[in-house]
């Protein structure tokens, strides 16, 4: 999964985070359910080999299943499953993101029988502090805070790598886009602006684009995560997330949702409500044609 593509496709001209990590995480809970088109599509995307396993002081990794009362797990998930409660999986999410992540979900799809929840939170220290420096001009921003750390590092032209205390995490950054560049390590400084982001993104017109259509088409391709004889399709993956970066280090967390949806039976009762300017008629059933026709802007009733 190509992490910045993904992520140039969401996050328009604001500041935005993601976790792609996450995402494949998620997905692969869905891959070993699938099987035909949507296991192949699913392959395809994330690769063929399990998603590795980071370990690491620091960081924190749940993973949890949701089920709607009436269905049971199937056999290829085994994960922990709970009921299909917003406020139950809300309080999962906080409780795995240390607060960062209060809450996930308002409410489910009513066709959503089962959802798949991944945390991922980081907490790490700089192996050398920042000091906090003066403002500078910022492109687009006007004068921002800034702070400043001196030391050996690896770096390129307009990159820095910076290690975290334990030294299995470092934190990249480089001017302008993501590309391959010749590190080496020198004596230098760093000025680097503190940030704090959140975002909240729809994955599917993306996961879609990558090539995973397949796996949002109802059918049987996923009946080994959830019992039962409606068809199944995913039909939300979603992803809330956050990072803070200051002098001392970097926070930052991310939960995201699958969502597996039965097919509708049908339309649920609709309702609609003429509480804004309308037009009417009456109309002659087997011709169309319209006897009386009026807009209604200030209605008031007739007086007797």
């Amino acid at each position: 999964m190509d992490a910045f593509a993904l992520l140039d496709g969401l996050d328009g001209d604001g500041d935005s985070v993601l976790s792609p990590y996450g995402i494949r995480r998620a997905l692969d809970v869905v891959r070993h359910g699938a099987r035909g088109e949507a296991r192949a599509a699913l392959d395809e995307v994330l690769g063929p080999d399990d998603i590795p396993a980071i370990r690491a002081e620091g960081v924190l990794l749940a993973q949890a299943a949701w089920l709607r009362d009436g269905y049971t797990a199937g056999p290829a998930l085994t994960l922990h499953t709970g009921p299909l409660d917003p406020e139950v999986v809300n309080t999962w999410a906080r409780v795995n993101t240390d607060g960062m992540i209060p809450a996930i979900v308002d409410a489910f799809d009513p066709d959503d029988v089962l959802a798949i929840t991944d945390a991922a939170f980081l907490d790490k220290r700089w192996v050398k502090p920042f000091e906090r420096a003066g403002t500078r001009p910022f492109e687009g921003a006007g004068e921002v805070q800034m702070m400043r750390v001196s030391g050996t590092f690896e770096h390129a032209d307009g990159a820095i790598r910076l290690p975290y205390e334990g030294e299995e995490l470092r934190f990249v950054a480089m001017l302008g886009d993501w590309r391959e560049v010749e590190w080496r390590t020198d004596e230098g400084s760093v000025e680097l602006p503190p940030f704090s982001i959140e975002s909240k993104h729809d994955l599917v017109p993306e996961l879609k684009a990558l090539g995973l259509g397949p796996i949002f088409k109802p059918g049987d391709e996923l009946d080994g995560l959830v019992t039962g004889p409606e068809p199944l399709r995913v039909g939300s993956v979603d992803q809330r997330a956050r990072v803070d970066v200051d002098g001392h280090g970097t926070r930052a967390a991310a939960v995201t949702t699958v969502g597996i949806r039965r097919l509708s039976l049908g339309p649920p009762p609709f309702e609609l409500i003429f509480d804004r300017p309308f037009t009417w008629a009456v109309e002659h059933a087997p011709t169309g044609t319209l006897l009386f026709v009026g807009r209604v802007r200030h209605p008031r009733e007739r007086s007797h």
